[in-house]
């Protein structure tokens, strides 16, 4: 009976430490059920990577880091052993790559396998060494993402500290008065056109009777110039005739003629205007205007005398010839 109770006991501590065995290592991301293969990798440095850190394939775990260790004597080169279950089939272009899990930078290793395969695939074995890279931790990235940032702010900065010195230069001593003076006429000039906008929305709201009629007008001038549009037209029809034949009339001919009957009559009236020719001298030589003036006078004192007594000049003997003989005789 005892020895019953014994065996009972043995087997029960035996099931507790099995329990117990496989509890902690699943925990540790084992699973002592599982047949698992190792795989190898290498990096010059992992990046904080821990052992049992995960191992996954798009975001599903397949294993877990098994073991690191630095496989140079130089230590600069460290050896990442991975333990992937065995169901999953790696080709030969896998890449094993350690990235950030989670924000708080615990690192974990992603499995990525080729995006396109070639015929026929060949994989990996156990213990076969994987292609193996980093990603950027978060720090780096940032840095990556903040750095033309930060450049773009400093050259800001430096363009501010620059407009700031503009900005004390004109608004110094010396230029302040005159800065508020040009301020002041800024204002005046806001408030002319203020004043310019209210007597014009006075004038169109009180004189809108006379701005329809202007309006009117102006259609009923439109309107004119619609209807009479053909007689317009002919209008310019016959304008742009009148030029074509202006165009076409010989005017630098005429213009040429002209010139040269101008240029003769300047020359006639230089030869009146030095009394070399006959009408010149009749214009200049005041003694001869003198002569024909009294010549003049003379004949027409004759005529006049003439007409008063033309028996002086004129005789007719047939009817007056005995008397002027008996006249005679006396």
């Amino acid at each position: 009976m005892e020895k019953d109770k014994a065996i009972k006991i043995g087997l029960l501590v035996a099931i507790i430490a099995g329990i117990l065995i496989w509890g902690i290592n699943f925990c540790k991301g084992k699973n002592i059920f599982t047949k698992e293969n190792i795989y190898y990798t290498t990096y010059s440095q992992v990046e904080g990577l821990q052992k049992n850190a995960a191992v996954l394939l798009r975001g599903y775990k397949i294993g877990h880091v098994k073991d690191i260790y630095f496989t140079s004597s130089k230590y600069d080169q460290l050896t990442v052993e991975l333990s992937i279950n065995s169901d999953i089939f790696l080709p030969t272009t896998t890449v094993a790559k350690i990235f950030s899990s989670d924000l708080l930078g615990s690192k974990a290793i992603d499995i990525i396998l080729p995006e396109t395969f070639e015929e026929p695939i060949s994989y990996v074995k156990n213990f076969d060494t994987l292609n193996s890279s980093i990603e950027a931790s978060i720090t780096d990235q940032v840095r990556i993402e903040v750095a033309p940032l930060k450049a773009q702010a400093e050259k800001l900065l430096e363009s501010a500290a620059v407009a700031i010195d503009q900005i004390k230069y004109v608004v110094n001593e010396s230029n302040g008065e005159e800065l508020r003076r040009c301020f002041i006429k800024l204002q005046g000039a806001i408030d002319a056109i203020h004043h310019s906008g209210v007597t014009l929305d006075t004038i169109m709201t009180n004189g809108d009777e006379n701005i329809q009629h202007i309006l009117a007008n102006i259609n009923g001038i439109t309107t004119n110039i619609n209807e009479h549009s053909d007689e317009i037209g002919a209008i310019i029809a016959n304008f742009s005739s009148m030029s074509d034949s202006i165009s076409k009339a010989n005017i630098t001919e005429t213009l040429v003629k002209t010139e040269n009957a101008v240029t003769e009559l300047n020359q006639i009236l230089q030869q009146i205007n030095s009394g070399h020719s006959s009408i010149g001298a009749l214009i200049n030589d005041k003694s001869l205007y003198d002569n024909l003036d009294q010549a003049s006078n003379q004949l027409n004192s004759l005529l006049i005398d003439v007409q008063k007594h033309p028996k002086r000049y004129v005789s007719f003997p047939i009817f007056g010839s005995s008397k002027e003989k008996k006249e005679k005789n006396e």
